[in-house]
């Protein structure tokens, strides 16, 4: 028999085995057994699919820290709409609707990446003026939006791996 018929006939995590149907992902043989466990992906499939640790923490983080934004900037437009009669003849309510996105958004990501960064407790246990210093470290960056640029580091790292897999 041919390595060709093989790959038609058999399954392709057990060999021994005929295969009842192929993978969707890589249309490759899957016998009872593994149609058992998931009747559409194989087992190779599903564990290359499956999101370890530190992806399976940039999605989240990512998905908290873009609904906690979206929230805030929908009830902020919500305030808005009942506070201002004529909201929507100008464009002006888009500016602070913005400001208000992106000042969330920098906010929640400051909160996630102070969490991972040891620096700010490093230099908050100086003798004096180590929590007026982390402090002020902790202002300058969210003036600057180095936050913001975590949280698109962030997206684009989780895209890489989606994309590249």
């Amino acid at each position: 028999m041919t390595e060709e018929e093989k790959r038609n006939y058999f399954c392709h995590t057990h060999t021994n085995l005929f295969s009842q149907s192929k993978c969707h992902h890589c249309y490759r043989g899957m016998c009872h057994t593994c149609l058992h466990q998931n009747h559409t992906i194989c087992p190779d499939c599903r564990r290359t699919q499956f999101l370890t640790g530190d992806q399976y923490k940039n999605q989240k983080e990512i998905s908290y820290i873009l609904s906690i934004g979206i929230g805030v900037a929908l009830s902020f437009h919500i305030y808005q709409c009942y506070t201002i009669s004529d909201i929507y003849t100008s464009f002006k309510f888009l500016e602070s609707l913005l400001y208000v996105l992106i000042g969330t958004l920098t906010a929640i990501s400051a909160y996630y990446m102070y969490s991972e960064v040891t620096i700010i407790r490093e230099v908050s246990k100086i003798p004096f003026i180590g929590g007026k210093l982390a402090l002020l470290l902790i202002l300058i960056s969210l003036i600057i939006g180095i936050p913001l640029l975590y949280l698109l580091y962030k997206i684009a790292i989780f895209l890489k791996y989606r994309m590249f897999s």
